[in-house]
């Protein structure tokens, strides 16, 4: 027996759906810029970006290195 209540999980509107709904009434009111995504980025997205911004730093204090000689 579970300690839990059992909430109904299948609904008929998933969590996607209302996202996608908000995002486009937020977007009609202004509220929302246009180029905002629809997702949040997933762990693995935001990870990379993270290691890009990282590469670019790296990359930009060398050529600041090189410069300055």
């Amino acid at each position: 027996m579970s300690t839990h209540a059992q909430l109904p999980h299948p609904s008929l509107w998933p969590t996607t759906r209302w996202r996608q709904l908000a995002l486009r009434i937020g977007r009609q009111l202004g509220l929302i810029a246009d180029q905002a995504p629809a997702l949040p980025p997933t762990r693995r997205q935001q990870l990379l970006a993270a290691q890009d911004r990282r590469r670019a730093e790296q990359r930009r204090a060398a050529e600041l290195a090189r410069g300055h000689r």
